[in-house]
């Protein structure tokens, strides 16, 4: 079988036409290169108490840097995504005592400003008595710009990582009781650039699954899906990515499919059990091209509010978008063509909803097939510099040099062994496997969690 290997994502960033609903992945394109994913860690102090010169820590909220991870924002009626701002929410206790509140929630708006700063906006709440319930009150609100922390990574797909320069002194509102002054917040950011996968042959395409459109090969398509309404569905999800395990704990996003038979639909694959093409391999499209011994190429992706999303073509011909709404039936059409360069923007309407295709092809200007044979090496990431730790008395300062969040996106993990080859199948969506002392096998990132991931693992010790 054909091996894959990492590589960077095109560069997407730039003007789209008023008629694409959001640039691929809603990714900061203001950075210069399309980010994939990221979070945010905000930690709270007390006052400077003499003859100290930094913030005493917080007792109120507590020592712990408060973590959320960003996404793209969901607007409301009518208003599209913002390609340049993403949102991170999440809850945190307090600590409790008597009658006072200790139930809060985060909520920060990053926005991309230019290739090296960010703005971002946080919003602390506290939940208080209200009038027929509970509410959430404004604890503390403030904004900061952050500049790129310098990093000896100098190239565009680098992770970014941002910090508060200084303590930032904030005002907070008492509801709900009083504890010592929260007085100071520090802010840290880090930002995952995408990647994606090349194949080893012909145009640098994973060539299981890749649609060639006539002048280019298409792969690592990114799904969009929204309702015509704008307000009930609007999500994203990954188009040809395989698993280590997938044929047996999901689906294989990238495989093909030749039919043995149609009546009932019988076929194999190169990844996916015979089941696969029972379910997907005779949706109807035109003219009986999905034929006994025709080999159907496919990309697949997890769901998107109960709506399946399969692409398929089938000899180099009309690549067509088959969706089945939560099990109404199959609707296929031919994928209409909204945009044909990087990146390649393919669409289908149906009643309630439309699907929108985002597609990286190769080569281009930005990824020649030489840089898919040569990927940049594993492990180079951003360099921090330390902060001194403030100056208490008593009780002891429980605080990190550096944001625990930061640390695990940019230092490798003292049990991670080497690069397990041909592990990232299909090159879509996720970095490539290693060995790890612990657990045998680990990603770096893996948000698919099919193995243990450094970003969360509890035996995570940076070297």
């Amino acid at each position: 079988m054909t091996q894959y290997i990492q590589n960077v994502a095109s560069n997407v960033c730039g003007d789209l036409p008023p008629t694409i609903p959001v640039n691929i992945d809603c990714s900061l394109c203001a950075i210069g290169f399309p980010q994939a994913g990221g979070m945010i860690g905000v930690t709270f102090y007390g006052p400077i108490c003499p003859p100290s010169t930094t913030p005493s820590p917080s007792f109120w909220l507590g020592f712990e840097e408060k973590t959320a991870q960003f996404k793209c924002i969901n607007p409301g009626q009518d208003n599209e995504p913002n390609p340049n701002v993403w949102v991170a929410e999440s809850l945190f206790g307090g600590i409790s005592g008597g009658s006072c509140a200790n139930q809060y929630k985060l909520r920060a708006v990053l926005t991309a400003l230019n290739t090296t700063q960010i703005s971002v906006s946080v919003t602390i709440y506290v939940l208080i008595p209200g009038i027929g319930g509970n509410v959430w009150a404004v604890y503390s609100t403030w904004s900061e710009t952050l500049t790129e922390t310098p990093s000896l990574d100098t190239t565009p797909y680098r992770g970014r990582a941002f910090s508060s320069p200084t303590y930032k002194a904030i005002t907070v509102n008492q509801n709900g009781g009083k504890g010592d002054p929260v007085s100071f917040a520090r802010i840290n950011v880090g930002l995952i650039s995408m990647r994606v996968g090349c194949g080893s042959t012909g145009n640098a395409v994973p060539d299981t699954c890749g649609f060639w459109d006539g002048s280019q090969w298409l792969t690592c398509l990114r799904g969009f899906v929204k309702s015509t309404n704008n307000t009930l569905i609007r999500d994203f999800t990954q188009f040809g990515f395989n698993t280590a395990t997938c044929g047996t704990t999901d689906s294989c996003g990238c495989d093909t499919i030749t039919l043995t038979g149609t009546a009932p639909p019988t076929g194999t694959c190169t990844f996916n059990s015979p089941a696969f093409a029972a379910t997907y391999g005779l949706l109807g499209l035109p003219g009986g091209i999905e034929a006994i011994g025709a080999v159907q190429q496919v990309q697949h992706a997890p769901g998107v509010q109960g709506i399946d999303i399969i692409v398929k073509q089938i000899a180099n011909g009309v690549i067509y978008i088959c969706t089945n709404d939560n099990g109404a039936g199959w609707i296929v059409s031919a994928a209409n063509v909204a945009k044909a360069q990087s990146p390649v923007i393919l669409t289908a309407t149906r009643a309630n909803f439309q699907v929108w295709l985002y597609a990286l092809n190769f080569p281009n200007d930005q990824i020649l097939p030489v840089e898919c044979y040569t990927p940049p090496a594993e492990g180079t990431m951003p360099v921090f510099v330390d902060e001194p730790e403030p100056e208490v008395v008593a009780p002891p300062v429980i605080q990190q040099q550096q944001s625990p969040v930061i640390q695990r996106v940019t230092l490798p993990c003292l049990h991670l062994g080497e690069a397990i080859q041909g592990s990232n199948r299909a090159g879509c969506g996720s970095c490539s496997k290693y060995k790890c002392a612990i657990h045998g096998e680990c990603r770096k990132i893996d948000y698919s969690l099919e193995v243990k991931q450094c970003l969360t693992c509890e035996d995570y010790i940076a070297k």
